[in-house]
């Protein structure tokens, strides 16, 4: 967690003994928790078995220059194609645009995009577009109006309608588990009760909250009995073992879990998530990230404890089966930059001039947004051996790692990007729900605020469309409701200050209002690199969510169609702008199995169709 000041002050102060591990109680006020840096917090959980079906294609590399503007506009990078747009049935070719661009360009009925772009981030390149078959590539309507694999309209119009893009309801990828926030190492009055509501005008239908664990094993955090009241599951996390189980001797500033304190330190985990009775629990908070007082994109000192790969895979063997056997499902390894989970270089394009790259706490030496073998090979060798970051691929080569940890937990800073699951993991098809337990605008980063304006709603709708289309998360939650130690955008609702609720509460809301537990994403391409678009059916399939984020200077008209099942009759707007705060309009009729959807600039829209 790159967190905020004074956070510090709620894991430290503690005496303990565990286990044989003995800490002595830190001075008064030592060291403030860091606030610039990425704030973090425990880890997500998700539930069972994920789908194998539809798996982000395998060369699912991220473009540069994804993370959006200060003033809340997305970098341009790669643009998504939007070729494969059907034209008398036929569908298009699907083109790619330069900048890294999707190679499959829109989905128009078969394509398997792969990867949305968000904010100019290419996603992956995904599969190529199903051949119709005898009604030809491009899907063209057969005699008698059969279907071809572009989702021309079917006998009727009954089975979908052809459009700029198309919902393949067939097509299917993720189980949604919820989005949520997190209470650890905050303090004040948080309406969980009101966040976990759908009703009212600042109902947003979360269902999932994130608490922590101290030093000492004592809970750090708020609402758990407001969000289990609501339906909500709880998760947890931890940030530091005690001092004289860590490599440095402190519980701040990094330092390794020393292997005589494995057994300990997991059977605290453990013992925690079963008092709390936790739906899961994270092994470590950001193994990736140790605070570093004095370096230009950290801030202060505070409860942070690193892992390498190798030190990962270890102790997931570890704690894993400790957390199992009471029956709570195990998160890890919670990185805080997602780039980190399938590569060893660390993200950059800090607003720190001097300082562009982020810390690299392991030393691997090499920075990029977008995971290349060129990119790659500048890493330090010690890093491409474990002792660097890419927990993921060294998680996935040890099947008793692997095997010990359920949801595959991380977070979204520095890059701001979502990264696909890879080729060579599991065979390209993913196999464990992947959780994105914590994000926020912090210090020294893009959209760092402070800022309650459209343009930052519009970049955090970007950030949960990335993780959602092309990371295939589950799972989705903020960091605190109210920024706390440093007047950045650490809050969803709240500046530190207070004041005005800001637009990035209401345009998450676009998302958890209305995509809830247990819908499942379908196939839907962007309409173009300003139009966003993600589509999610409930488990009966009457209900169909569509979230469109027009992050453009001009308005949009896009035909949306249906393929692989039964359009909808009608869908029905809900606007987050620059003037309104999830205000529901007009049914707007499916006519001809195609919706015309009417997206005003700087807004994101949710489309409920029934």
């Amino acid at each position: 967690m790159k967190t905020t000041t004074g956070a510090a002050a709620f894991l430290s102060g503690f005496a303990l003994v565990i286990s044989g591990c003995n800490i002595s109680t830190p001075a008064a006020g030592a060291g403030g928790s860091g606030s610039g840096g990425q704030s973090s917090s425990g880890g997500v959980v998700g539930s069972g078995g994920s789908q194998s079906g539809g798996t982000t294609g395998s060369g699912g590399r991220q473009g540069t220059g994804g993370s959006s503007s200060t003033g809340g506009s997305q970098g341009s990078g790669g643009r998504t194609g939007t070729g494969g747009a059907a034209s008398g049935g036929t569908s298009g070719s699907g083109s790619t645009n330069t900048g890294g661009a999707n190679t499959g360009g829109a989905n128009t009925g078969g394509t398997n995009t792969g990867g949305v772009n968000t904010g100019g981030m290419t996603g992956a390149t995904g599969g190529s577009a199903v051949s119709g078959g005898a009604t030809g590539s491009g899907g063209a309507t057969g005699g008698g109006g059969a279907t071809g694999s572009g989702g021309a309209t079917g006998q009727g119009g009954s089975t979908g309608g052809q459009g700029d893009v198309t919902v393949q309801l067939d097509k299917t990828y993720q189980t949604i588990q919820g989005f949520g926030i997190n209470t650890a190492l905050g303090s004040g009055s948080i309406p969980v009760s009101t966040m976990f509501s759908t009703t009212g005008a600042d109902g947003i239908g979360l269902s999932i909250l994130r608490v922590g664990m101290n030093t000492d094993g004592s809970l750090t955090g708020s609402g758990i009995s407001e969000a289990k009241s609501a339906g909500g599951k709880i998760i947890g996390s931890c940030w530091s073992a005690p001092a004289n189980c860590k490599s440095n001797n402190s519980t701040k500033d990094g330092g390794s879990l020393l292997e005589s304190c494995y057994d300990s330190w997991s059977t605290t985990i453990a013992n925690f998530a079963s008092q709390q009775s936790l739906y899961a629990m994270s092994v470590g908070n950001e193994s990736d990230f140790a605070s570093c007082p004095g370096n230009p994109v950290c801030t202060d000192s505070y409860e942070t404890m690193t892992y390498t790969a190798k030190q990962m895979v270890a102790f997931v063997k570890v704690a894993g089966p400790k957390l199992k056997a009471k029956g709570i499902k195990v998160i890890a390894p919670e990185a805080s930059e997602w780039i980190h989970i399938w590569s060893n270089l660390s993200g950059t394009g800090s607003l720190v001039s001097s300082h562009p790259d982020s810390s690299d706490p392991h030393k691997c030496g090499c920075f990029s947004n977008t995971i290349t073998a060129d990119a790659e090979a500048k890493c330090a060798q010690t890093c491409k051996d474990g002792n660097g970051y890419d927990y993921g691929h060294w998680l996935a080569k040890d099947a008793t790692a692997w095997a010990a940890f359920d949801i595959l937990g991380l977070h979204e800073y520095d890059s701001q990007i979502a990264y696909a699951w890879p080729a060579d993991v599991t065979g390209g098809k993913r196999d464990k729900e992947v959780w994105q337990t914590e994000m926020s605008g912090v210090m020294h980063w893009p959209e760092q605020g402070p800022s309650t304006d459209i343009n930052n709603g519009v970049a955090v709708a970007g950030w949960i469309h990335s993780a959602m289309t092309v990371g295939e998360a589950s799972a989705w939650l903020y960091w605190w409701y109210q920024a706390l130690y440093q007047d950045d955008n650490e809050g969803l609702a709240k500046l530190k200050s207070g004041g005005t609720t800001a637009k990035r509460y209401y345009t998450m809301g676009n998302y958890s209002k209305f995509v809830r537990p247990g819908y499942i994403r379908v196939d839907l391409a962007d309409a173009s690199s300003d139009v966003l678009l993600s589509a999610y059916k409930s488990a009966d399939g009457k209900t169909i969510a569509i979230v469109a984020i027009n992050k453009g200077s001009g308005a949009a008209s896009p035909k949306i169609g249906f393929a692989g099942g039964t359009a909808p009759t009608s869908c029905t707007p809900t606007v987050t702008s620059s003037s309104a705060n999830l205000t529901t309009g007009t049914a707007v009729t499916v006519t001809g199995g195609v919706l015309t959807a009417s997206l005003a600039s700087k807004t994101v829209t949710t489309y409920v169709c029934q």
